[in-house]
């Protein structure tokens, strides 16, 4: 009996183990459960902020790519981690070639060292602003490390397209030079005109009276040379006086072709070549005539005398109408382009050609293509210049255009 109820107790006492790990796997399983809602809860918003941050990457990524601002970040070892597209139009570097490359491979092709000193020069990196040229652009290039406790985690550059700006900031200047310019020029024009006038009267005089063909010579060579002065006075004049403009409907095409037909006697045709490529449109402008003629008469001169002694060639090209955007206009302007084969002009001396008084040449003022530049401002034009030693010049003069009318089919070797 005793063993029965010894028996007896211990299965109790099983059947209540058995009871409390039931029990107690059940809460566990309560547990389990609400510790799986709680993961699952976790992962939802783990997904959440993943789609979050890929949705704000694409973002930035996509803010990125349509900056016009070039932007290239390397790491600590200057190796490209971000290069957007305006950095490819920059570079002329397509971003799967450039990202993951050092960066010394945008400047591998350069001639310059300019891009080497700028990029991998550890000083100029501090917050350093520095400008080149690179394919007639002006790039302002920014550059700053990126650091983190002290650490520097690598350097973003910014690449910027001034251009434009620096045309502007060159105009505003030019325009200031000018102005200041032409009020001492007027004055001292008008001082030494008149004494010049009293020379060449008495000069005439003794001429009349002298009989010694010595000293008529003497006399000739003073009247010849007061003239010469008095020309360039006259030109100095046309510079500071403010004319006012007689303005007319112009058909551009015809008027080209009319200059260009003038220009014949200064033409030598067996070495000289004069080709003509025009928009297939008739372009109208409103001007002046006769300061126009000045302007194309200018450069056509200069353009013959930038030509080898052996002939070489002459290209006028009008093209499609630009935007007025870049003038802070909504007009529209037509392009002319004055291309010649001559021996270009120095790359120090691009930047003064149109400043008064400039020239390489001993018998010349230095205000022909100065009054050009100020005929071209009066019409509410620009004019700028490109030009490569050995390789020619091209001049670009955009007029606003007043219509569009009739056609004209592209004619190529004037005569």
């Amino acid at each position: 009996m005793n063993d029965i109820a010894s028996l007896q107790k211990s299965f109790e006492g099983f059947n209540q183990a058995t009871l409390h790990i039931q029990q107690a796997f059940a809460s566990l399983e309560k547990k389990f459960d609400s510790l799986n809602l709680e993961l699952e809860e976790k992962n939802r918003e783990l997904l959440r902020t993943l789609s979050e941050k890929e949705e704000m990457k694409s973002y930035l990524q996509n803010i990125l790519e349509s900056l016009t601002n070039g932007v290239i970040v390397t790491n600590p070892e200057d190796e490209i981690q971000v290069f957007n597209s305006a950095s490819e139009l920059f570079s002329g570097k397509p971003q799967d070639e450039a990202v993951g490359r050092h960066i010394r491979i945008l400047f591998e092709d350069m001639p310059s060292n300019d891009w080497m000193d700028i990029f991998l020069n550890k000083n100029f990196r501090k917050g350093r602003v520095s400008r080149l040229i690179y394919k007639n652009r002006v790039l302002e290039i920014t550059s700053s490390f990126i650091s983190s406790g002290g650490k520097i985690l690598g350097t973003v550059f910014v690449l910027r397209d001034v251009t434009r700006i620096e045309k502007l900031e060159s105009m505003a200047k030019r325009s200031e030079k000018f102005t200041a310019l032409g009020e001492m020029a007027a004055n001292i024009a008008h001082e030494i005109r008149n004494p010049l006038g009293s020379i060449e009267l008495y000069a005439s005089l003794l001429m009349k009276e002298s009989k010694n063909d010595r000293d008529q010579n003497r006399i000739s060579r003073i009247i010849s040379s007061v003239k010469k002065m008095d020309n360039k006075i006259s030109n100095l004049l046309l510079f500071t006086k403010n004319r006012k403009l007689i303005l007319k409907r112009i058909s551009l095409h015809h008027f080209l072709n009319e200059i260009l037909g003038s220009c014949e006697p200064l033409i030598d045709q067996e070495k000289i070549f004069i080709n003509t490529t025009y928009a297939d449109y008739e372009p109208w402008i409103e001007g002046d005539a006769e300061m126009l003629k000045q302007v194309f008469f200018n450069l056509i001169l200069n353009a013959l005398q930038s030509l080898d002694p052996e002939g070489g060639t002459i290209d006028f090209e009008t093209i499609c109408p630009h935007s007025g955007q870049d003038m802070e206009t909504d007009e529209s302007y037509i392009e002319v382009k004055i291309r010649d084969s001559g021996i270009g002009i120095p790359r120090e001396y691009l930047n003064r050609i149109f400043d008064p008084f400039f020239t390489t040449k001993e018998e010349e003022s230095g205000l022909g293509l100065t009054i050009v530049h100020n005929i071209i401002e009066m019409h509410r034009g620009v004019i700028h210049v490109e030009s490569v030693e050995q390789e020619g010049t091209v001049f670009h003069v955009l007029l606003p255009l007043i219509s569009e009318q009739g056609t004209m089919k592209t004619k190529v070797g004037w005569k």
